[in-house]
């Protein structure tokens, strides 16, 4: 069976008390509680938009 670095949680999140580091789908957080929260924050204002996709890398003119 394959060891994961951390030792609270499961595949989804995972943290790792000693050393104060957090994995989201097994992947390290490097900034933590903070990169969760923006990552998250981000997440749910591209879903916000999602209808206006379409102009997100749409290039004007006079900008």
């Amino acid at each position: 069976m394959a060891r994961t670095p951390w030792t609270h949680g499961n595949r989804l999140v995972g943290y790792d008390p000693e050393r104060k580091r957090v994995w989201v789908l097994g992947r390290r957080l490097h900034h933590g509680l903070a990169g969760l929260v923006l990552a998250c924050l981000g997440t749910a204002l591209m879903a916000h938009d999602w209808r206006d996709r379409g102009d997100w890398l749409r290039m004007r003119s006079g900008a």
